[in-house]
C-alpha cells in the first residue's frame, strides 16, 4: 500500500547521522536523539555537542578578545576616575533597551557617588535609530564628554565625526553590519568588523553590552557573581531580538533564564507579574510572547525610555507603576494592530493576483506597520509593503517584509533614487517615499518579482541561518515566523515507544529553543487515525486520537503509554476548518513537536501537530 501524502513536497528530513558518529556520541554519554538534533543545528563534533549540552559559563570567550575592547575599557576607566559625564545611548527596541539598561547598571555600580551618569534612547518617529545630530547637541549641552552606544551607531560615520567636533568621545558597542567606511569612534566593539577575529556573530546588542560589562567587572576585580546577575537582561534582549540560540547565546539564555526566574530586579519582577507569567517557571517562549512585547510597546506606542526606566529602577512602587503602564501600552498596541490588520487584509483582497502586496493608508500608526507587514506576509505567504501616508508632508513611511526568497532590500535599492531613504536586508526593510510615487513603487516591485529574480539571503558563517543582523526595523517574535529556508523535520520516529516523557526530557536538555536552535520537529508515517474532532474554547482546534503504527503487520506494544494501544493525543491548532478532510480516513502522516505539562503530578506528553496528511486507502 503506497502513501499518497504530499508532506514530503513541503517538509525536508535531515539526513541521519553516520553510525560512527552515533557510536562516538553514545560513548561520550550523549543520547542518539540529542546527537541527531545537535548535528541538525550545525553542532557537528562530539566535543562541540558536549560543550553545547554543558552550557558552562567557564566556556565563554574572554571579552578582551573582541576588537577594541581593551581600548574601550581603558577609556571608560579613565572617565570613571576623572568623574566625567558619561551617557549611555541606546535603541528603542527590546534589545536596545535591555542592553542600555545593562550597561547603565554596570556604570552606576562602578562610578563614584557624585559622578553624573546619563542615558538617551531616541524616539522612534522623531529621531529614528542611531545617533542623530540634534541629540548630540543636547548631550553636549548637558555636559557629556563620553558617549557609549548600545545596539546602534555602526553606520553613523557623520554623526560620530560631529560628536568629535563637539569634544565628545564615542565608544560604539553594536552587532549590526558596519559599512565599508567605519565611524572614527574612540573604540568600536563589533564582531562584524572585518578586522575582528573573535567570531561571536550570534551576539545581539545585549550580548555585546554584556561582554563590555564582563571586561569592566574583571578590570575592577569584582566577583563573577556580579556578572551573572546581569544575565536576566541578556536573556531578554537575546530572545527578543530573535538572535540565534547557538554558541555563547545558548549559554547566556540558558543561564539567564535561571536568573530571570529568581531575579531580584524590581522592574523585571513587576513586568513578570503584569504579563501574567508565573515566576520561577519562565521559559524562552514567555520572553518572546509575554515580556518582550511589553518592552517593545513602549517604543512603538510612546517612549522607549519608559521601558528603560523599568529596567534600571530599584524602587518597587515605581516598578509597579511603570509595569502597569507598559501593560496598558501593549494592550493598546494589540488593539491597534488588529484594527489595522483588518484594513490591510481588505486592501490586499482587492488584488489577489498580485505576487507582492503593497497597502497604504492615511496616518496609520508607524509604530506598528512593521508588525502588520510581518503578520500579513505570514498569512498570504507573499512579500508585503505597508505604508503610512502623512498628508501634511506628502511623505509616506513604509515597512516591508519578504517571503519566498524575494530580496526586498535589492528591490528597494533598484528603486533607490526615487526613495527619500531606505535600509534593511533581504528579509525586512524600512523606507520613506514621497506619497505621489507609491504607485510607481507598486509597479516596480511587481515587475521586480516577475523579472528581477530573487536573491538568496546571506548566511551566518557555519550555519543555514539567514543573516539578519543588518536589519533597521527591529525583529518581532512570531508564532509562525516567515522564513526563506525550507521546512525541516529533525527525524522520523519509527518506534512508537520512544514517544514518552523520558524522551521529552532528553530533548528539553538542548533548550532553550528559538532562532538557530528551533524546537525540534518530528514525523511519523502511516499512523492510525482513531478519531478527529473539533476542540478548544472556540472549537477552532482539531483534536486527533492516534493509534500505534503497524510494524510487520503487528501493533507495537504500548510500553509506557497510559492509554492502551494509543499514541499521545495530538492537537492541531486552528485545524478544525480541515475536519472534513479526515472523514472516513484510516491512516495519516503527521509532522509534530512534543509538548508536556511538566508541573503535573503524573507528567504526560502530547503531540503539537504542525501538519497532517490523510492517506489514500488502496484496498
Amino acid at each position: 500500500m503506497e502513501s499518497s501524502s504530499h508532506l514530503s513536497d513541503i517538509w525536508e528530513v535531515h539526513p541521519a547521522l553516520s553510525k560512527e558518529l552515533f557510536l562516538s556520541a553514545k560513548t561520550a554519554g550523549i543520547d542518539p536523539i540529542q546527537a541527531q538534533l545537535l548535528h541538525n543545528r550545525g553542532v557537528k563534533t562530539v566535543e562541540e555537542m558536549k560543550t553545547f549540552i554543558r552550557a558552562a559559563y567557564e566556556d565563554i570567550q574572554d571579552p578582551l578578545k573582541l576588537i577594541d575592547m581593551p581600548r574601550a575599557v581603558e577609556r571608560i576607566q579613565q572617565a570613571l576616575t576623572n568623574q566625567e559625564h558619561i551617557t549611555v545611548y541606546g535603541d528603542y527596541d527590546a534589545d536596545g533597551v535591555t542592553s542600555s539598561a545593562l550597561l547603565y547598571r554596570v556604570l552606576r555600580k562602578l562610578k563614584q557617588a557624585d559622578t553624573i551618569l546619563d542615558h538617551h534612547i531616541p524616539h522612534r518617529l522623531r529621531d529614528g535609530c542611531g545617533l542623530n545630530l540634534a541629540a548630540l547637541d543636547m548631550l553636549k549641552a548637558r555636559g557629556t564628554s563620553l558617549i557609549i552606544t548600545t545596539d546602534c551607531a555602526s553606520s553613523d560615520v557623520a554623526q560620530v565625526a560631529y560628536a568629535k567636533t563637539l569634544g565628545m568621545d564615542v565608544i560604539i558597542t553594536d552587532h549590526h553590519h558596519p559599512p565599508v567606511e567605519l565611524p572614527q569612534a574612540y573604540a568600536m566593539v563589533n564582531p562584524w568588523r572585518p578586522d575582528c577575529t573573535y567570531g561571536g556573530h550570534y551576539l545581539c546588542g545585549a550580548g555585546i553590552a554584556f561582554k563590555l560589562a564582563q571586561a569592566l567587572y574583571r578590570a575592577y576585580n569584582l566577583p563573577q557573581e556580579e556578572e551573572l546577575e546581569l544575565l536576566d537582561l541578556v536573556a531578554i534582549g537575546t530572545v527578543a531580538d530573535i538572535a540565534p540560540l547557538l554558541g555563547e547565546n545558548h549559554t547566556y539564555v540558558r543561564l539567564g533564564l535561571e536568573r530571570l526566574n529568581a531575579t531580584n530586579k524590581p522592574g523585571l519582577k513587576a513586568l513578570i507579574r503584569n504579563a501574567n507569567l508565573q515566576s520561577s517557571k519562565i521559559r524562552e517562549r514567555d520572553i518572546a510572547f509575554g515580556i518582550a512585547p511589553c518592552i517593545n510597546a513602549a517604543g512603538r506606542m510612546k517612549e522607549a525610555s519608559i521601558a528603560f526606566a523599568l529596567m534600571v529602577t530599584d524602587d518597587v512602587q515605581e516598578a509597579d507603576k511603570i509595569a502597569e503602564e507598559l501593560r496598558w501600552l501593549n494592550t493598546q498596541r494589540q488593539q491597534e494592530t488588529e484594527a489595522l490588520m483588518r484594513n490591510v487584509r481588505d486592501q490586499a483582497a482587492l488584488h489577489p493576483e498580485h505576487a507582492v502586496v503593497l497597502v497604504n493608508g492615511k496616518n496609520w500608526h508607524e509604530g506598528i506597520i512593521g508588525l502588520v507587514a510581518g503578520k500579513l506576509a505570514e498569512e498570504l505567504s507573499k512579500p508585503v509593503l505597508v505604508l503610512s501616508n502623512d498628508p501634511a508632508t506628502q511623505l509616506s513611511r513604509g515597512s516591508a517584509r519578504s517571503q519566498k526568497g524575494f530580496n526586498i532590500i535589492e528591490a528597494l535599492s533598484a528603486f533607490g533614487p526615487q526613495l527619500e531613504r531606505y535600509g534593511g536586508h533581504a528579509q525586512a526593510a524600512g523606507f520613506t517615499i514621497r506619497s505621489e510615487r507609491i504607485e510607481g513603487l507598486r509597479a516596480h516591485v511587481l515587475l521586480w518579482q516577475e523579472h528581477g529574480g530573487p536573491a538568496a539571503p546571506a548566511l551566518i558563517e557555519g550555519t543555514n541561518l539567514p543573516d539578519t543582523t543588518g536589519i533597521v526595523t527591529e525583529q518581532e517574535a512570531s508564532e509562525t515566523a516567515p522564513t526563506l529556508m525550507p521546512k525541516m523535520v529533525d527525524l522520523t520516529f519509527t518506534k512508537a515507544e520512544l514517544l514518552n516523557y523520558e524522551t521529552y526530557k532528553k530533548i528539553r536538555i538542548l533548550g532553550p529553543f528559538g532562532a538557530g536552535n528551533p524546537d525540534p520537529v518530528f514525523q511519523m508515517q502511516r499512523v492510525s487515525l482513531l478519531e478527529a474532532r473539533a476542540s478548544g474554547p472556540n472549537r477552532q482546534n482539531l483534536l486527533l486520537r492516534l493509534g500505534i503504527p503497524k510494524s510487520n503487520g503487528e501493533k507495537i506494544a504500548p510500553h509506557t503509554f497510559a492509554r492502551s494501544e494509543q499514541l499521545p493525543r495530538g492537537t492541531y491548532t486552528h485545524g478544525a476548518s480541515e475536519l472534513q478532510r479526515f472523514k472516513n480516513v484510516k491512516q495519516v502522516d503527521i509532522i509534530f513537536r512534543i509538548g508536556s505539562a511538566e508541573d503535573d503530578a503524573r507528567p504526560e506528553i502530547w503531540l503539537k501537530i504542525l501538519a497532517v496528511e490523510p492517506l489514500s486507502q488502496n484496498t
